[in-house]
């Protein structure tokens, strides 16, 4: 091998250095991206009862009939989650069948995926999201599991209340 020769292999893997930081740069950056439009999400299912004016039970029915009941036992009924698919539907399907709570890092692993800090943090935001969709729980930071009422077979959004 000639000298020039060898400054150029050295050359592409220096760029391809760069590149591969540049890669994990940008999928740490759609992480922090995924997990704060979760968080977006979160807000507006909070807000948007309230603007709507649902949030007021001071409020009597126009029409002169008595209140009726808004639930009739103690829990209120949560609606089925969205249906997942493709990714979601396979981390829907491993945090059901674990039987337990997970964290990123061990639902990042399941998937195959590569044991690199923004993988680990794209799992993190994807179960975050999840969350949020009701089709997992969240325990404690970091900690998820299937949410209640969520089995395995639950993956077309129905949940073991309605069947």
């Amino acid at each position: 091998m000639t000298l020039g020769e060898a400054s150029l292999l050295e050359q592409l893997d220096a760029d391809e250095e760069s590149v591969r930081g540049q890669l994990e740069s940008l999928r740490e950056q759609v992480a922090t991206l995924e997990e704060r439009l979760d968080d977006l999400a979160t807000a507006r299912r909070v807000v948007a009862p309230m603007l709507a004016g649902r949030c007021r039970p001071e409020q009597a029915p126009s029409d002169g009939t008595p209140d009726a009941p808004t639930h009739t036992s103690s829990e209120k009924a949560a609606p089925a989650p969205k249906p997942v698919t493709g990714l979601d539907q396979q981390v829907v399907v491993i945090m059901a069948s674990s039987g337990r709570t997970m964290r990123a890092k061990e639902v990042a692993q399941a998937l195959g995926e590569p044991d690199v800090r923004g993988r680990v943090e794209t799992t993190r935001a994807r179960l975050k999201r999840l969350t949020a969709l009701g089709w997992l729980a969240q325990h404690e930071p970091g900690l998820f599991s299937i949410a209640a009422g969520i089995n395995g077979h639950a993956l077309g959004g129905v949940t073991n209340d309605e069947a």
